[in-house]
């Protein structure tokens, strides 16, 4: 459950975007219509896109067979949320 419970999807989506983009200018979040699920575009590794993730109060994982703690420069194509 996000900490911000009155954010639109929208609010939360470009919250996530900033907070990524402090450590990667390039990097970028959807999420997929009906499921939530976020969509991250980065060079930063997944450990630390979900520890960044976290900071700004939402709760990401790496998706079922997405490899975690991969080098800096693979991206690993989406988080579950």
């Amino acid at each position: 459950m996000p900490d911000h419970p009155h954010a639109t999807p929208e609010q939360r989506r470009q919250a996530m975007t900033d907070a990524l983009r402090a450590w990667d200018p390039e990097a970028e979040v959807t999420m997929e219509a009906g499921t939530g699920r976020l969509v991250v575009m980065t060079t930063l590794p997944t450990e630390r896109v979900i520890a960044i993730l976290k900071d700004v109060g939402e709760h990401a994982e790496a998706s079922e067979g997405e490899p975690r703690g991969h080098k800096a420069g693979q991206c690993c194509g989406g988080c579950s949320h």
